[in-house]
């Protein structure tokens, strides 16, 4: 057989088979069209596919979205006699640029999510290549089963995906690999021919047999290269599976990332779930300690150990998704470097007292609720993005994080790494799957920087060399892709890597499958076709004006923090409603980020930075929700992002109309209660109604809210002196913040909210002279506006004699303001006032915590299901509601697990915007429909009642409201 070497005749048959995207025709593009396939090759698209999770940019020809196998095929089969490569990609979550190539990049997770054939007695499953893990095991677990292997990026990553990288994660000493849990498979290979593979298949059978003599001839070097005694998976092709079943080829397509064929769905091995599970968290003064303490614990058959260490707990503070999981673990209390997470299916309790009295570190922790021990795994799951979330330029880099020794081996292997960043004055983080002898290492490099461009080669090339000393792995989950193939060639030495040349050959001769991934070839380097802005570095048309108080501090700062890991593609929590409702990259955080870049680079039509259809598209679907700030690891904030841009925007253009309009709409409000019911008759005459949307673009199929016939500080000044003459003060005064649509439109919030205050005792003001908080003029980009506004209520509030008070809030949109965006905003004085302001629920909840008798409520049997605002839940756990609901006798409360309602303020009410608003609230409508018509619905946002009121026949309260109606 022809030991092939870089340069060899293979290589260059291979090589010579590609087609560049500078090469593509129409021709080609009309015959690829032609399949009747979703196939798009828009620049708005190819931007947002140029990048997956990992450093590297490549722009593809297009992106195809086949539905169902025959689709693919036919895409496949299209591409290839067209001469385009392909690369199939489920979420686009790879860390080594597996997903991205400049041909045609076939995506299955859009459509392809199908889950059928469960069969509980033969222990098995049939999925489409688009199913996500979390969908698989939400689908398992009411049968008691689940789908062993359990990588971090569980809500996003495709069953394709983990298949084609033989993925495994945390609990790979009891699960395996997923190439372990794969029955057959179902791919379309290079031809566009749909095969079944699979022991039970008869197909492929020459080629079987030619592979099995390949690999056979092997044998003796394969056991010199990988030695016993590494769990997780070995680089390249699986031809050590293949060599213990030779009739088996899922062997070799589990872990070919997407170089040999397309994989569309697979039957899969499912387990039953542990009947019980334990966590026994131990405390370390040093890394190395724990690498010691993991080898010490394996005799106890652990079903995980895995490792997190103080770069990454650090990155939880200050997080609102991750403060409960701190309070568990009192890091603040009693900090530390290290912590093993050492989980126990079965005997639990014997094991984790055996645990304990090992004495091991400097504490322990014992955890068996569940709860509790989801608070740990989800630290454990969020680490990527956890450590790229730090602050400034250098980030911890995933380029070496993939490597895997034997545990025994951990200790010295750690310390033969910091040997190699010690010189080089790097510090890195050593999270990972310690007890599979596989440490997630990032070092700290800025890759804008020539010396750290430089340090990234060394720490790779050198790290390769140790990974051999140790005969361990060098990509033992994430895959091989364009970080680690130039140094496959050194890893398995010529004679294996020829094997799994002709293996490639055997299955792609033409080489159109993923080109350049595996074998080298020239193209892909590990320090070439990094993302642009590290070459590049982006330089604003404008200047930023916003603070990005929270931790960046500028911009672009913010901008990069997005590392492309996808925790934004999942269908749970309130990131990102518009991704939830349309399954569109662009409409994700990820994809709106990678397109403000790629707007910034001038990768766009016309090369305008702020005026481009892809920035368009990208930003103008945003709802301004601020979902991404708390459930982005991250912290990527795409409302104050969005802001920014578009105030650029309107200082270079100007102001439209209907913007400056969405920006006054208290003085709107004024207006219109001058002579509301003339003003409601008018805006809701039809001919107005359609005379609008075409002028403006306000939808007539939304409704508007109508003016009220008494403002509410009008109600509230006329009825002062009768209220005051009732009322027993003894708690002091507070300042009610009486928002735009409680003064003008729903008064009748406010005076249950004075009803409530004054009934626990509270002398209740109104900030005379206040003007609107500026939040429509901030949504809408009209940031002077906002900023004369916010220092005129700060001015206001600052000047008041009780500097002291509590000033209270109604509307949650007016709250962040207040709390948040004035600071952004650089308001001076803004978080002194911040520090005053208060949602009306939490401070009422606060007060009843601490004196339950304050205020008493009449028993009634009632159902309460309460919707929290985005904006709420972006900034504190809406778990008080339910609380304070509850507080009425009889009461039983849900918060429902909702994201935006979709009306967010302006952006429900415009013509081109109505059926996404609509779409974005298809949740929130069937979940309100499953609680039943006889729940009382809160809704605290005046948005969120509008869409409910639009869109349904209920009448949602504020809470205000249902707290007012049971005072007793």
């Amino acid at each position: 057989m022809l030991a092939a070497t870089e340069g060899s005749a293979v290589s260059k048959s291979l090589r010579a088979c590609d087609i560049r995207v500078s090469e593509m025709t129409s021709a080609q593009e009309r015959k690829i069209r032609q399949t009747g396939c979703d196939v798009r090759f828009d620049n708005l698209t190819r931007q947002l596919y140029a990048t997956d999770a990992s450093i590297y940019q490549i722009e593809p020809t297009g992106v195809a979205f086949p539905k169902g196998a025959q689709q693919a095929s036919a895409v496949v089969r299209a591409a290839a006699d067209a001469g385009v490569s392909v690369t199939p990609r489920g979420a686009g979550t790879s860390l080594v640029g597996n997903a991205i190539g400049e041909g045609l990049i076939v995506e299955f997770s859009r459509y392809n999510r199908q889950i059928t054939d469960l069969d509980l007695e033969k222990r098995s499953v049939r999925v489409e290549a688009g199913v996500v893990l979390d969908q698989l095991n939400d689908f398992l677990r009411p049968h008691g089963f689940c789908f062993g292997p359990d990588v971090a990026t569980s809500s996003r990553a495709t069953l394709g995906g983990m298949i084609a990288n033989n993925s495994s994660g945390a609990r790979c000493p009891v699960y395996g690999t997923t190439a372990d849990h794969v029955i057959c498979l179902e791919v379309v290979m290079a031809n566009g021919r749909i095969e079944k593979i699979g022991p039970m298949h008869e197909s492929l059978c020459s080629e079987r047999v030619e592979i099995e003599n390949l690999i056979r001839a092997r044998s003796a070097e394969m056991a010199e290269h990988w030695p016993p005694g590494l769990i997780k998976r070995w680089p390249g092709y699986g031809i050590e599976r293949f060599l213990r079943a030779p009739n088996d080829l899922t062997n070799i397509f589990a872990g070919s990332e997407g170089t040999l064929a397309a994989i569309f769905s697979a039957e899969l091995k499912i387990s039953p779930l542990p009947s019980e599970k334990g966590l026994g968290l131990i405390f370390f003064s040093s890394v190395d300690e724990a690498m010691q303490a993991t080898v010490e614990l394996l005799d106890l058959k652990p079903a995980a150990i895995e490792h997190i260490d103080r770069p990454l707990l650090d990155q939880t503070k200050g997080q609102l998704n991750f403060q409960a999981a701190r309070d568990l673990l009192e890091l603040d209390a009693q900090p530390c470097e290290s912590i093993l997470i050492v989980e126990f299916y079965d005997d639990v309790a014997e094991r984790l007292s055996i645990l304990q009295s090992r004495k091991i570190g400097l504490r322990t922790r014992i955890l068996t609720e569940p709860a509790q021990m989801n608070l740990v795994w989800a630290v454990r799951k969020s680490g990527l993005s956890l450590l790229t979330g730090c602050i400034g330029a250098a980030k911890p880099v995933a380029f070496i994080e993939d490597a895997a020794v034997r545990p025994a081996q951990l200790t010295e292997y750690v310390s033969g790494l910091r040997s190699i960043m010690k010189p080089l004055g790097l510090e890195a983080s050593y999270y990972g799957h310690a007890a599979s002898g596989l440490l997630h290492v990032r070092p700290v490099l800025d890759l804008h920087n020539a010396n750290d461009l430089k340090k990234f080669r060394q720490v790779a090339d050198q790290t390769s060399a140790l990974v051999r000393q140790f005969k361990g792995s060098l990509s033992a989950e994430h895959g091989v892709g364009i970080a680690r193939t130039e140094y496959m060639r050194d890893q398995l030495g010529d004679e294996l890597l020829s094997v799994m040349r002709e293996i490639k050959r055997t299955f792609d001769p033409k080489n159109i499958f993923n080109p350049g991934k595996i074998f080298a070839d020239g193209r892909n380097r590990i320090d070439n076709h990094l993302r642009e802005n590290f070459t590049r570095p982006l330089e604003l048309p404008f200047e930023a004006m916003l603070a990005y108080a929270f931790k960046d501090h500028s911009f672009t700062g913010n901008l990069e923090q997005c590392n492309g890991c996808g925790g934004c593609l999942k269908q749970t929590g309130i990131m990102c409603p518009t991704f939830m409702a349309t399954h569109e990259e662009v409409m994700s955080t990820r994809g709106r980020a990678n397109i403000v870049r790629a707007a910034l680079e001038l990768r766009v039509n016309g090369h305008d930075p702020l005026r481009s259809a892809e920035l368009d598209a990208a930003l103008s679907n945003c709802l301004s929700c601020k979902g991404c700030t708390p459930e982005c690891p991250s912290n990527v904030n795409l409302a104050l992002l969005k802001a920014e841009l578009m105030h650029a925007r309107y200082q270079r253009d100007g102001l439209p109309l209907r913007e400056r309009l969405f920006s006054n709409v208290d003085l709107l409000g004024k207006i219109g209660c001058v002579m509301p019911s003339l003003t409601n008759r008018i805006l809701n005459y039809r001919p107005v109604r359609v005379g609008m949307e075409k002028a403006i673009g306000i939808s007539a199929r939304r409704s508007l809210p109508d003016y009220a016939s008494q403002r509410f500080d009008h109600w509230f000044d006329a009825t002062a002196f009768h209220r005051n003459a009732l009322q027993k003060k003894k708690q002091g005064p507070v300042i009610l913040w009486d928002d735009t649509f409680v003064r003008y439109h729903e008064p009748h919030i406010g005076i249950a909210a004075v009803t409530v205050l004054e009934a626990l005792g509270f002398e209740v003001s109104l900030a005379k002279n206040r003007r609107c908080c500026g939040r429509p003029a901030f949504s809408q980009g009209n940031l002077h506006a906002a900023v004369k506004l916010g220092n005129h209520n700060v001015d206001l509030l600052s000047s008041l004699q009780n500097s002291n008070t509590p000033i209270l809030f109604l509307e949650p949109s007016c709250w962040s303001m207040f709390v948040e965006d004035y600071r952004e905003l650089r308001i001076e004085n803004a978080e002194k006032i911040a520090n005053r302001c208060f949602l009306f629920e939490k401070f009422v909840d606060d007060l009843l915590e601490q004196e339950p008798g304050a205020l008493k409520f009449q028993p009634s049997e009632a159902k309460i299901a309460i919707h929290p605002h985005c904006h709420a839940k972006s900034i504190m756990n809406p778990a008080f509601m339910r609380r304070l609901a509850e507080r009425l006798p009889g009461r039983k409360a849900t918060v429902l697990d909702t994201a935006c309602c979709g009306m967010a303020g302006a952006f429900g009410a415009l013509a081109e915007k109505y059926d996404l608003s609509v779409q974005v609230a298809q949740d929130l409508i069937d979940k309100l429909e499953n609680h039943g018509r006889e729940r009382q619905i809160i809704a605290s946002g005046t948005s969120c009642r509008h869409q409910i009121t639009d869109l349904t026949n209920i009448r949602p309260k504020h809470m205000a409201e249902v707290l007012a109606e049971a005072i007793a």
